[in-house]
């Protein structure tokens, strides 16, 4: 966890814990009259260290359009605990200068439910979305290249391979770099 100003960011292991204990701090923080806005968001981040880095960023951002007592999470944290019974509804986008699109929005409820057993497909990803550059990056993450290695072959900063990786990773609404070769691998 890292102090930033009034802004605390943790860690968790999963999406579905981020916004367990997101809620359960919402409870905690009402009982003593207290209001907090809390952001959720998944990606790449450091283990060590103050969170840094675009995931920390844009979980602040969430976290300061969050209304008093609203814990707001990206689209990709939704999808990403489905069948853990929290509950969502949609909120908008928001724009944030790191992002070349609005980042899809969604208000975590404090109504838990069950998921109906089945759940109607999502629209699939359109590479034609994807710039030229990040086509050229997906298709590397497919091959198994690391960020580093990505960086050397196209004489990009790794800095700005991760960052066209979380675009990417966005754009798609893809969980994870496995899921962005496999992407690549349906779409070549």
């Amino acid at each position: 966890a890292g102090t930033h100003g009034e802004l605390m960011v943790s860690r968790f292991d999963g999406p579905a814990r981020a916004v367990r204990c997101a809620a359960a701090l919402r409870e905690a923080a009402q009982q003593i009259g207290v209001a907090s806005a809390q952001g959720a968001h998944v990606g790449e981040i450091e283990l060590r260290g103050q969170p840094v880095g675009l995931t920390a960023r844009v979980t602040m951002q969430l976290a300061s359009h969050a209304g008093r007592g609203d814990i707001l999470a990206s689209r990709l944290v939704a999808d990403l605990t489905v069948g853990s019974g929290l509950h969502f509804t949609e909120a908008g986008r928001i724009s944030l200068d790191e992002l070349d699109e609005p980042l899809p929005v969604v208000q975590a409820t404090s109504e838990q439910h069950l998921e109906p057993a089945c759940r109607p497909k999502a629209r699939p990803a359109e590479s034609a979305t994807l710039t030229a550059r990040e086509s050229e990056v997906v298709n590397l993450i497919a091959d198994g290249k690391s960020n580093a290695a990505i960086a050397a072959e196209l004489s990009l900063s790794e800095h700005t391979v991760k960052r066209h990786v979380a675009n990417i990773l966005l754009k798609l609404d893809l969980p994870s770099r496995a899921a962005a070769a496999a992407f690549s691998a349906r779409h070549t």
